[in-house]
């Protein structure tokens, strides 16, 4: 595992050393960026649910132990916010930022790395499942703490729109189209996807340490947020996969497959560079969330690999 989670964390470096050094510019980054998230990752995922059985999409623990994960390692966040004095609204950023993970673009490709093509269905499903609940709860609260006048319906609405404009959201969906009614895709539909795909990993990766080239994080900035980083590191990286491995001993005991062992490596992933996106679109906790980002992927360079390693051993004795 450490020869296959490696070169993931190398082209993230990668991207990082050539972001310092070069600088380039916003629009550039931004460039890569949307390339990433609207062509790359979708086509890989819209081709992994299409061609995907609908009786495989029926994963109820998968989906149980992961929300369950995310459920409370977000409610572990808030209530970190409320031990210090933060209450609602600004508490749904913290909260988010203890629940919300790189499951795009680096999820995705580690998985499909470890485990082969297998995991991309179920890597596909869980990056719906870790983007919806956290961004629609962030903006509901937002919403109705900044507009009296705002019904709960109407905020939900409003943001579950937001979040199915997503296109790894719309990909998903399309690809789930196909699969339930049986359509096949056409060959030219699966070559053009394929060759687009064969791009996501790398470019997701390398886009990353691109973005995380431009958090400037000094060691006074660090000391002084400290008391911040390390609860909302902890529940990230710690806390939410324990209880996803929890929910899952529960529902299916030892019994682990491809989709179990994708839940626990989500739910294992680093601290997200959406939860910086919300926090400076809504102007609170944008330092502790940058240094939170980095630390945790630090910190995951070690346990990503530790828990890849006991989940390959597993897979191989028991699936292959």
């Amino acid at each position: 595992m450490i020869k296959i989670v490696n070169p993931v964390f190398m082209v993230i470096l990668l991207g990082y050393l050539y972001g310092r050094r070069r600088k380039s510019s916003i629009e550039a980054e931004k460039l890569i960026n949307e390339y990433v998230l609207y062509i790359a990752l979708p086509a890989l995922l819209f081709l992994a649910v299409a061609r995907a059985d609908p009786a495989d999409l029926a994963q109820w623990h998968f989906v149980a132990a992961t929300l369950a994960g995310i459920a409370a390692a977000y409610l572990g966040g808030a209530l970190v916010a409320r031990s210090r004095g933060t209450h609602s609204p600004d508490a749904s950023i913290v909260g988010m930022a203890s629940c919300y993970g790189t499951t795009g673009y680096m999820g995705i490709p580690i998985l499909i790395s470890a485990f082969g093509p297998q995991a991309a269905v179920p890597a596909a499903i869980a990056t719906i499942l870790h983007n919806i609940p956290a961004i629609m709860v962030v903006i509901i609260t937002q919403d109705i703490a900044g507009r009296k006048d705002v019904r709960v319906l109407t905020s939900a609405g409003r943001a579950l729109l937001m979040t199915l404009r997503n296109p790894l959201t719309l990909a998903v969906l399309a690809g789930a189209a196909f699969s339930l009614t049986g359509l096949s895709l056409p060959a030219m539909a699966v070559s053009f996807s394929q060759f687009l795909a064969a791009a996501a990993g790398p470019t997701a990766l390398f886009a990353l340490g691109l973005g995380l080239a431009r958090i400037d994080v000094g060691r006074a900035q660090l000391s002084r947020q400290m008391a911040w980083v390390v609860p909302v590191v902890l529940i990230k990286i710690l806390v939410q996969p324990a209880l996803t491995v929890a929910v899952l001993l529960v529902l299916v005991g030892t019994r682990i497959d491809v989709w179990a062992a994708t839940a626990i490596v989500m739910a294992a992933q680093p601290v997200g560079a959406g939860a910086y996106v919300f926090a400076n679109k809504y102007d609170y906790f944008r330092e502790e969330v940058s240094i939170s980002i980095i630390v945790s992927l630090l910190v995951t360079v070690l346990t990503l690999t530790a828990i890849l390693q006991i989940l390959g051993d597993v897979l191989q004795v028991r699936t292959f």
